[in-house]
């Protein structure tokens, strides 16, 4: 057996599962920045002293981006968060 013989294996497409996941980071990534850029504009309008309607408006566009980014990290992640849940809201009532 020589060098001449030996091929190097073909590369291997990433799988539909890698691929998905790739997305979700990115998508995650892009959320993240939408949040940082939520939580900067509240912070910016409070600041300001905005009038009490743009205030909740802030924080609820921060909020939801925010709630989004958790969601999505936990898809990239494979985390099953209802069952996450279950288990704390168990341990917490003390039915575990």
């Amino acid at each position: 057996m020589t060098a001449d013989n030996l091929t190097p294996a073909e590369p291997q497409a990433p799988s539909k599962v890698a691929k998905g996941r790739r997305f979700l980071w990115m998508l995650a990534g892009l959320i993240g920045v939408c949040a940082v850029c939520g939580w900067v504009s509240l912070g910016v309008g409070l600041y300001l002293d905005v009038p009490k309607g743009t205030r909740l408006i802030l924080a609820v566009v921060a909020a939801v981006a925010t709630e989004a980014l958790f969601w999505t990290c936990a898809a990239a992640l494979g985390v099953s968060v209802f069952e996450a849940r279950k288990r704390i809201w168990r341990r917490i009532t003390g039915r575990a």
